[in-house]
């Protein structure tokens, strides 16, 4: 136990200790402070004074346009003047300067322009016998250098400063030429215009009380002032005390009575050479920057309050987040060593390392908690891992997974390994049929057993949806080949779920890594996806090799549907027509519209290289939509031309296109623009389109048939379902595929062909055959009454402009 001596020395050394801790942690925590508030407050001075300097600025710049506004405005009564002045000079009363008449017209127009003063027209020779006030004697202004310069050189002419005779006042006159009949100069038109309005002009539009503005002539005589001229000279000799400035510009002079001014001096004339003047604005330093100064000094107190609050509040958050916590740090320390003191703990009051053990022990016991904590932490990281890297559903490693293993063989050069993509095929037509819980059930059952069937060194992992991953090892081809038959014809077995049975499809895309220069796990995956897209169809399962002119194809596919999405802005589709030929009448009275692509590198594509292209990108919406408008164009147009035999058009549709809800409106603007009626409009549809588009195509074709818009059902024979539909819709025409007209002259297609004619006039129904090339097809289908032939035999597909050419020829 410690006694009082001890325990006395203890509090005591603590109190020290403390002041030693805390005073000068507060201080040092003070010149931080300021240090850190030092560059806030050099930068708030800096903008402090640029404010100032820019206020300074502005002033000095508000005085120099006054000065350049009140320029402006005697340079436009100047212009007004000689507008005024030149449109006089045209009247026929001046050319008679003797006669009184000229008198009385320019006192009237004298009266009606206040500006002026004076009008008189002097004659050639300087008599003024024209005026608009009446002359007490004679006067003669040939003297006057305006007035020689306008009769000599025949143009407007401003003079100098100076007294007018006329008038007896201080003024500017200003001079034009008056042309008699012959075009010879024989007097000059002059308008007089006091220098006292242009003080009047100054006393109204200067604002500053305490300012002054001036008009100087050269000899820095005052001409205009709001003081008034008499007293402006005695006003300006005080500011001024130096000459006028050789440039014009804003400057800082000080007075005869030592007060500063601000003094904005600008050339009024600077580009007529007949009259120099010059404005002058000075302004009182203390006046003209008052405003500057009042916000200077409003902007310093600001500053200041920013200073005072900023560091007040820095130190209250100090004091709050940090010093207060430190006291109470100590205090806690304090009274946790006075609760071990009362329990009877024994410590040598000489001995500072019992002391030190006592926290040592507290912080083993802090540490525990810590090594506590870190373990959790650890076990939550590896959970949270575990939900990143492991697909939920299934429990196998997600697609994350899956990358980083690939990374991971790649980059440490492992044996080659086969990267095996599996796509289930039509599983959401399952989920739509049976529901996700099947659907889900069934993906799990599928990766238990991928699971079971997994080797040492192979992995399988789910990709993504219904798409799994196998990597295996690899070293010859038949031994992977036979693996993967093993693994696919495993999974593919049925699969009992209650009291539904399925057995999946599959389709597999494979990667060899050895045969791929690349580092790049999703770069193998995504060889493995266009593996997959290159598999077939409607078998039990496929299989597909990656070759890399895959990727080739499928950067030159990318690159082509860039390309045809700019085709209809860029006019470069075009329509070719294949007449078809009236078996009967002998006449070519139907076209087929065939669309191709006019490509500015490629030249002429066919359909079959970009029609399916736009089908899967829903562009066809757009382009099926161009092709109906402009066959209806171009048949309009086949109307109007009597050479052409051709009235009606077909167009062919796509399964895309029958689920375009605005198609019926595109047809219906067309046909009325271009005053086609309906039934010139045949639509061939294909078998697929009735087994794609179900009762919604079915309801668009009768929506087609109720407008007139005649239907034919196109390639007839190579689908599956075309009986079963003939009896669900409405047909004009059914056309027989080539396929079939290829084989004419074998018995037993012979007998196919007459079945399909047979049921057709049967059925009320006219036939035209495609893909004739020879007589002797031509023969065997007149024979049997086909109505309508079609077929190189007659002609190939032909642009539009060919078609007037391919008339004249048969004719």
């Amino acid at each position: 136990m410690f006694n009082d001596y001890d325990l006395t020395v203890i509090f005591v050394k603590q109190g020290v200790s403390t002041l030693l801790i805390i005073r000068p942690m507060v201080s040092r925590f003070v010149i931080i402070l300021t240090i850190a508030l030092i560059p806030a407050l050099l930068l708030m001075s800096y903008n402090t004074w640029h404010d100032f300097s820019a206020e300074k600025q502005k002033i000095r710049n508000e005085a120099f346009q006054f000065a350049e506004k009140v320029i402006k405005q005697q340079q436009n009564k100047i212009q007004y003047t000689k507008s005024i002045l030149f449109q006089l000079a045209q009247e026929s009363a001046l050319r008679h300067p003797e006669d009184p008449d000229c008198s009385i017209f320019v006192a009237r127009v004298q009266r009606m322009n206040p500006l002026f003063t004076n009008i008189g027209v002097p004659m050639a020779n300087g008599d003024l016998l024209c005026n608009a006030l009446p002359l007490q004697q004679a006067v003669n202004v040939v003297d006057r250098a305006y007035f020689r310069n306008t009769i000599e050189n025949g143009v407007f002419s401003m003079g100098r400063f100076q007294h007018d005779r006329a008038t007896d006042l201080a003024s500017m006159n200003f001079s034009v030429p008056v042309y008699g009949n012959d075009n010879r100069i024989i007097a000059a038109a002059v308008a007089v215009i006091s220098l006292e309005w242009w003080s009047r002009q100054l006393t109204d539009d200067f604002f500053p009380k305490d300012g002054a503005a001036f008009i100087v002539d050269g000899d820095a005589g005052v001409i205009a002032s709001h003081y008034g001229v008499a007293k402006a000279k005695e006003n300006l000799a005080l500011i001024m005390t130096e000459a006028l400035p050789e440039e014009q510009g804003v400057y800082e002079m000080t007075s005869v009575d030592d007060i500063p001014y601000l003094v904005a001096y600008k050339p009024m004339f600077s580009e007529q050479g007949t009259a120099n003047a010059s404005v002058i604005i000075a302004l009182p330093l203390n006046s003209a920057y008052a405003n500057a100064y009042a916000k200077l000094e409003q902007n310093i107190l600001t500053l200041l309050f920013s200073f005072i609050t900023l560091s007040t509040v820095m130190f209250w958050g100090l004091r709050v987040k940090i010093i207060t916590p430190i006291y109470q740090l100590l205090d806690n320390a304090k009274g946790f060593i006075s609760a071990h003191f009362e329990h009877g703990y024994t410590v040598k009051s000489e001995s500072v390392n019992v002391n030190k053990s006592r926290y040592d022990n507290e912080l083993s016991d802090l540490s525990e908690h810590f090594n506590l904590v870190i373990a959790e932490q650890k076990k939550q990281q590896q959970e949270l891992k575990k939900l990143v890297y492991l697909d939920q559903l299934t429990q196998l490693p997600n697609r994350y997974s899956l990358l980083a293993s690939i990374e991971n063989r790649l980059s440490q050069d492992h044996s080659p390994f086969a990267l095996v993509l599996i796509d289930l095929d039509n599983f959401g037509v399952l989920n739509d049929r049976f529901g996700h819980e099947i659907g889900d059930a069934i993906l799990i059952e599928i990766a238990n057993r991928l699971t079971v069937l997994c080797r040492e060194y192979e992995e399988v992992s789910r990709w993504c949806g219904d798409e799994f991953v196998l990597i295996l090892p690899y070293s010859k081809r038949g031994l992977l080949e036979n693996r993967i038959h093993y693994i696919l014809d495993s999974i593919c077995k049925p699969i009992q779920i209650g009291e539904i049975t399925h057995a999946c499809q599959a389709r597999c895309g494979v990667v060899i890594s050895q045969e791929c220069k690349i580092k790049d796990g999703s770069k193998l995956m995504h060889f493995a996806d266009l593996a997959v897209e290159k598999t077939g169809d409607n078998q039990t399962y496929q299989i597909s090799y990656f070759k890399p002119e895959m990727e080739t194809a499928g950067h030159e596919l990318f690159e082509l549907e860039v390309e045809l999405r700019q085709a209809i802005s860029r006019d470069e589709l075009r329509l070719h027509y294949q007449p078809i030929i009236n078996l009967k009448t002998g006449k070519y009275g139907l076209a087929e519209a065939l669309i191709r692509w006019q490509h500015p590198t490629l030249g002429l594509v066919q359909p079959l290289q970009f029609i399916e292209l736009a089908e899967k990108t829903g562009l066809i919406i757009n382009i099926g939509r161009w092709v109906v408008c402009e066959a209806i164009r171009q048949l309009a147009q086949w109307s109007a031309d009597d050479r052409i035999e051709i009235d009606e058009v077909a167009v062919n549709l796509s399964p895309i296109q029958l689920q375009d809800n605005g198609l019926i409106q595109v047809i219906e603007e067309a046909l009325t623009q271009h005053g086609v009626t309906p039934e010139q409009l045949t639509l061939e549809i294909t078998e697929s389109v009735l087994l794609d588009g179900g009762d919604h195509a079915l309801d668009k074709i009768a929506q087609f048939r109720t407008m007139g818009i005649k239907i034919a059902l196109d390639d007839f024979g190579t689908g599956y379902s075309s009986l079963s539909y003939l009896s669900r819709i409405t047909l004009d025409k059914i056309k027989i595929d080539r396929s079939f007209i290829n084989e004419i002259g074998h018995a037993r297609d012979d007998i196919l062909i007459e079945t399909i004619m047979t049921m057709s006039h049967n059925m009320n129904l006219a036939v035209v055959a495609e893909g004739i090339e020879t007589p002797s097809q031509l023969s065997f289908l007149q024979q049997h009454n086909c109505e309508y032939g079609q077929g190189y035999y007659f002609s190939k597909p032909l642009a539009a402009q060919a078609i007037t050419t391919f008339f004249e020829k048969i004719k």
